[in-house]
C-alpha cells in the first residue's frame, strides 16, 4: 500500500500553512495499491514527539472504498473521532518546541463499516486492518 501528498515529501518539512502558523487547513493525501478485498479506509495522524505522547490530530473511520484521496479544500466523506484535544476534526500541528514528526497513517480495513462507539485510537481497528501505509512530515515552529 502506498500513501503520498503532493505537499510535502516523506520525512519532508510539513509546509506551515498546514500548521497553525499558517492557515492550519489538512494536506492533500493520495493512497494507492491497497489490498482488492478493502472494504473501507481509516485515517490518522498523530505526533509521536508531542510532550504527552502520540497527540492525536485527525482520526477518520468510515471512508469508502471508492475514496482513495483527501483533498485539502473538500471536508472527508467519513466518519471524524475526537482528537486528543477532545474535539472532534483537524488539528493543525504546533509543536511546542523543537522538531516534531507528524505520522499520517492510512489503513485498508476488511470491513465496511465501524462502530463509532467502539473505536477510540488505531489499536482497536487491528482485527480488520488488511494493510497501512504512512508519510511523515517534519515541523518545527520559527
Amino acid at each position: 500500500m502506498k500513501l503520498v501528498s503532493s505537499d510535502f515529501q516523506n520525512n519532508g518539512e510539513l509546509p506551515a500553512k498546514f500548521t497553525c502558523d499558517g492557515e492550519g487547513i489538512w494536506p492533500n493525501l493520495q493512497w494507492s495499491e491497497f489490498p482488492a478485498e478493502t472494504k473501507s479506509f481509516t485515517f490518522y495522524l498523530y505526533d509521536p514527539d508531542a510532550p504527552s505522547g502520540n497527540f492525536i490530530h485527525w482520526f477518520l473511520i468510515n471512508i469508502p472504498k471508492e475514496i482513495v484521496e483527501i483533498k485539502s479544500d473538500e471536508k472527508p466523506t467519513c466518519d471524524e473521532l475526537s482528537n486528543s484535544s477532545g474535539k472532534v476534526g483537524w488539528y493543525p500541528p504546533c509543536p511546542p518546541s523543537g522538531k516534531h514528526r507528524y505520522v499520517f497513517e492510512i489503513f485498508a480495513l476488511s470491513v465496511e463499516k465501524l462502530n463509532i462507539s467502539e473505536i477510540k485510537n488505531k489499536t482497536d481497528l487491528s482485527s480488520y486492518i488488511l494493510d497501512s501505509a504512512q508519510i511523515i512530515g517534519l515541523y518545527q515552529r520559527k
